[in-house]
């Protein structure tokens, strides 16, 4: 970068000590500035992520191929989830909703909805990846302040999860029969700790990569944002959905 003061003399302007100083004075300071980084708001103990809506990019992999997009998730602890996903143009190309035990799928350019359990998800076509987003997201907190190491329990069903978090206490990953979940890039959200990116497969070879885009936690999910809307579509049994 050539000197300030050749610039201003091949523009024939006056070059004053004072105003020079001045100018190299805030040339500095905003270099300065622009090298601090802005401080991570630090982590509250024992928060917990009980709501969340966010913009999220998806990436589905599985053994026929891949696919993925853009959205935006809502959720409410402990199980009800809306993910939208929208086509390249912006318009709705798919909804999925849970609750429980209960799955509906919308295709609202097809005029049809789908109804079910999660066992009638279909095993191809990329939503069997969703019957493993309830165990992605609960039972184990993503910070436990002192904890380093592994992590195991035991649930309800008998099924046994092997958690590890690193130095700081955050969750990095965990394990069960149904697979393998992976935490990354942890941002504080109001002081709740909460990954930028979440992997999970099952081993089937089906591998899920959500990452999320300005997630807003623990604020109002009104019960109308996640439950199905059917009026004008056609209710079918899940299990017919194409791609089983």
């Amino acid at each position: 970068m050539m000197p300030i003061t050749y610039c201003m003399s091949r523009l024939r302007l006056p070059v004053k000590p004072a105003f020079l100083a001045l100018l190299t004075f805030l040339i500095l300071v905003t270099l300065g500035c622009a090298a601090v980084p802005k401080p991570r708001e630090p982590f509250i103990p024992g928060a917990t992520v009980d709501t969340l809506a966010t913009a999220v990019s998806l990436s589905v992999t599985t053994p026929e191929g891949s696919t993925g997009g853009t959205g935006y998730l809502l959720y409410r602890r402990p199980d009800r989830f809306h993910l939208v996903m929208l086509t390249p143009f912006g318009t709705t190309a798919l909804e999925f909703f849970a609750r429980g035990d209960r799955v509906t799928v919308l295709l609202p350019s097809k005029g049809l909805a789908y109804e079910g359990s999660f066992k009638d998800l279909p095993v191809k076509g990329g939503l069997q990846g969703w019957r493993m987003m309830r165990w992605v997201v609960e039972g184990d907190p993503f910070l436990v302040p002192g904890t380093a190491g592994t992590v195991e329990r035991t649930d309800a069903e008998g099924r046994t999860t092997v958690a590890r978090y690193d130095e700081d206490g955050l969750l990095q990953r965990k394990n069960s029969v149904d697979g393998e979940a992976v935490y990354r890039d942890y941002q504080s959200v109001g002081g709740v700790p909460f990954p930028a990116t979440i992997e999970f497969s099952d081993h089937k070879g089906v591998q899920v990569k959500i990452s999320f885009d300005e997630p807003e936690v623990n604020g109002p999910v009104d019960d109308g944002a996640l439950t199905p809307n059917l009026v004008g579509l056609t209710l079918l049994p899940l299990s017919s959905l194409a791609g089983g």
